[in-house]
């Protein structure tokens, strides 16, 4: 668990240097450590595009998670599972490179912005990756847009790359509604490459590991250190269904982290899980749980009574106890110092420094996982009783969260060498 102190966080940061918006190439990679892709496609004409333009119904909003990444640009839903993400297309590559991608909870379709041309266009996906250029956006400067959100009123924010302004959009009217003016975000060491919206605020990260905090009402930012690894660039962030925040690393992970007093002066940060992903440039994401809820329990047996230097076994289940779908978990349990050199072989998990981290995919009604964890119980010179606790957190809402926690008592008897 990390605490979050305010400030700025003044660690050596990588200098990012930008042509012209029409070096498609350059601006392809800029949102990654990655070398640039060649540029390729070239951006066809707004009234070309605007043929293609979908009928369909919006997204799927029952746990999915989207991201665009590539050159030639392609939007993905990002499919989560054991340790992994895979990602699976949506829809063609687009003729043109776009960044800020959201989801309208108004009407359900996913927006983008569009770059590399000299022009900012409004770009709109329906469910079957289909899309439309809508065209400008009236009030928006001409500028790298590759952070971008919606609220939960249907308001569309961009952060313009390099200025600190935000601006606000009706995507109906296509037209820039508010300008918010945050001179901090102005540093090009930030390197501040997406945005989600959670609690009033818009949320990111810096290159070098710092959550941002924006808050739009007051045109603020606040810092937060050292809660993810720096060096490298996120350029997709997202909020899942419980709040949690998920960031893809363009060298190809997905971090989750977990915000306790998300709207306090000093939140707390803790990092649930790791999952690996493919590499990729000029990446993006967003998610969409307007439909995702379920039931998740968690329950932890361990052997009530064990000698010092024998093998200490505990089972964690992870079950779905609820009438709908879990579109996917994470586990956490900060092992017993007791325990010594703890071990599993479940698929998805890990143990760095005594503290198991689990991802998994969706659980149908009923379906349930099983983890298991073995080590050694240390040394005691009496009886010594071991609290453990395994907390699940789902991808989605979860109505109940009283059976997301489980402990397990292990009394550790002296050996009787001793």
């Amino acid at each position: 668990m990390i605490r979050g102190t305010n400030g700025r966080n003044h660690g050596k940061r990588r200098l990012r240097a930008l042509s012209a918006l029409g070096a498609v190439g350059i601006v392809a990679g800029l949102a990654s450590s990655l070398p640039a892709s060649p540029a390729g496609a070239v951006p066809a004409p707004a009234a070309a595009v605007a043929q293609q333009s979908p009928h369909g119904d919006g997204v799927a909003c029952d746990g999915q998670v989207y991201v665009s990444f590539g050159d030639p640009d392609q939007l993905y839903t990002a499919n989560r599972g054991p340790g992994t993400v895979q990602f699976a297309p949506l829809g063609d590559p687009t003729p043109f490179l776009y960044n800020a991608i959201g989801v309208n909870p108004h009407d359900r379709f996913l927006y983008g912005t569009t770059f590399g041309t000299g022009n900012n266009e409004l770009v709109r996906f329906d469910g079957n990756g289909d899309f439309t250029n809508l065209g400008a956006i009236d009030g928006l400067p001409s500028a790298v847009y590759i952070s971008g959100t919606f609220d939960d009123e249907g308001n569309y924010y961009v952060l313009a790359d390099d200025t600190g302004q935000i601006y606000q959009i009706d995507v109906t009217s296509r037209s820039v509604t508010r300008v918010i003016n945050v001179p901090e975000l102005a540093d090009p060491e930030l390197d501040v490459f997406d945005i989600a919206f959670r609690d009033g605020f818009l949320w990111g990260s810096t290159d070098d590991g710092a959550i941002t905090r924006i808050d739009i009402a007051n045109e603020s930012v606040d810092f937060f250190p050292g809660v993810l690894p720096g060096g490298e660039d996120f350029g997709g962030v997202f909020t899942y269904g419980n709040g949690d925040l998920g960031f893809f690393r363009n060298s190809g992970q997905l971090i989750r982290v977990h915000v306790k007093n998300a709207t306090g002066s000093n939140p707390w940060f803790t990092v649930l899980s790791t999952q690996t992903t493919t590499p990729a440039t000029n990446l993006d994401a967003t998610s969409c749980f307007l439909d995702s809820y379920a039931d998740l329990a968690v329950h932890k047996h361990g052997p009530k009574r064990v000698e010092a230097g024998s093998e200490v076994s505990y089972r964690i289940t992870v079950k779905n106890v609820g009438k709908r779908g879990s579109s996917g978990w994470s586990l956490i349990d900060d092992l017993p110092a007791r325990l010594l050199s703890p071990t599993t072989p479940t698929e998805g998990c890990e143990i760095t420094d005594g503290v198991l981290s689990c991802t998994g995919g969706p659980l149908a009604e009923g379906d349930r996982v099983e983890i298991e964890v073995t080590g050694t119980a240390a040394n005691v010179l009496e009886p010594t009783k071991v609290k453990n606790t395994a907390r699940v957190f789902g991808d989605d809402a979860d109505p109940h969260k009283d059976n997301n926690t489980s402990t397990a008592y292990t009394h550790i008897k002296p050996s009787d060498n001793n």
